[in-house]
């Protein structure tokens, strides 16, 4: 995209409260890719357990006959058991409200679930706040899930809020060093990062790091997650050389330790392209984006979004050093599998035909890029209303091409 566009579309991002792009993307138009997960790296996801319902048929004289097996989802086994709890021991006592919070964690992880959860979390937590007290250990770990489910549904000021009382909490009664004071900071660092209040996030991330450093080694795994964290929070905060510098470290050490491969290296690995992109060294960066679109292939598959984002990555960096026929039909590729994965409408699959039209338009495929944005601008207004900044950006764009034919 030329230097206007580009400026165009970050005056956008901030109007519309994104901040900027995510520190493991290239930046400027067309990066896709989110920050790293919570702990810096991407980690399985926790998967609640289900349980089997065996119906048997006991006849006088015979030996025991099973007749079927029933398979039980695990928010109906969590269920169970906190009524069970409920009707044995009260819906107060600090067992049962264990149970309630275990069920709450399963229906946070249940499709739909999530207003349900944060309301049997609260209700767990105030009642411990009420009868065990507020700096109790499980009344502090409620609150700590509650803080995490609030940031994930994106309700991301009252996350910091909970984190901010969370941290400080543990801090005074654990320590700074207890693991799960660490977890804490953590937890109040990504919401920071999500306010795009990375000056605020940076510096206890670096000290979170400090502290995992000294207590476990400079090799341990929780210490490497700590790393890319902090570089990603640097890349936010400006600090381009600083991250470099620490993400050329810890790409190697990752390679070593786990494989070219494995999801922490790749993290690294994107977060170190991001950096150097916002370095201005997009030749540097092209054969990082390469391994990570290769990775993310091999761990995923082609059609994967984790693949496509890489993909579309490497065609921001290729458009950035104007090899507009390498990036156009990069990005073609891309859109017509968003297309096949998602449907036309989707907001991934709308936000993948601007890209390719914003190169086109360099590309001087300006009646091609003219139809992609029509389009793009009835999307965006049907997704974010008329009014959203990237429906006033794409119809400046629209303007300028109708001013500018070719």
């Amino acid at each position: 995209m030329s230097g206007w566009w580009r400026r165009r579309a970050e005056r956008a991002a901030r109007a519309d409260g994104t901040g900027g792009p995510a520190p493991s993307g290239p930046p400027g138009e067309g990066a896709e890719d989110g920050p790293a997960a919570a702990d810096g790296l991407r980690e399985p996801r926790w998967q609640p357990p289900g349980a089997t319902v065996t119906v048997t048929e006991v006849t006088e004289g015979r030996p025991e006959q099973e007749i079927a097996r029933v398979r039980v989802q695990p928010v109906e086994v969590a269920e169970w058991r906190a009524n069970a709890a409920i009707e044995k021991l009260g819906a107060d006592h600090p067992e049962t409200l264990i149970l309630l919070r275990e069920y709450a964690r399963v229906l946070a992880h249940t499709p739909g679930g999530g207003d349900r959860a944060v309301e049997l979390y609260e209700y767990v937590a105030g009642t411990q706040r009420a009868r065990l007290g507020a700096r109790h250990e499980e009344t502090l770990r409620t609150d700590a899930e509650l803080a995490d489910l609030l940031h994930h549904l994106g309700r991301v000021q009252q996350a910091e809020s909970l984190w901010q009382a969370n941290f400080r909490a543990r801090a005074k009664t654990l320590g700074r060093d207890h693991p799960d004071t660490l977890h804490s900071a953590d937890g109040l660092a990504a919401a920071l990062e999500s306010l795009s209040r990375s000056a605020e996030a940076e510096p206890l991330l670096r000290d979170t790091l400090d502290r995992r450093t000294r207590l476990l080694g400079a090799d341990h795994p929780e210490v490497l997650s700590a790393v890319n964290r902090h570089a990603a929070a640097l890349i936010n905060s400006g600090r381009h050389r600083a991250a470099e510098r620490s993400l050329r470290s810890l790409v190697p050490r990752l390679e070593q330790r786990y494989g070219r491969d494995h999801e922490r290296t790749v993290a690294a690995r994107s977060n170190l392209a991001a950096a150097l992109v916002r370095l201005g060294r997009h030749a540097e960066a092209e054969p990082q984006l390469r391994a990570v679109a290769a990775s993310w292939e091999s761990l995923a598959g082609p059609n994967a979004d984790d693949t496509l984002s890489a993909r579309n990555n490497l065609a921001a960096v290729l458009h950035g050093m104007a090899r507009y026929q390498e990036a156009v039909p990069l990005l073609r590729d891309i859109l017509a599998r968003r297309i096949a994965l998602h449907g036309d409408g989707h907001p991934v699959t709308v936000s993948s035909r601007e890209n390719l039209a914003n190169v086109l338009i360099d590309a001087g495929l300006h009646a091609e890029a003219a139809g992609l944005l029509t389009r793009c601008a009835a999307d965006y207004s049907r997704i974010h209303g008329p009014g959203h900044p990237r429906v006033q950006v794409v119809r400046e764009q629209l303007d300028w091409l109708r001013e500018n034919p070719r």
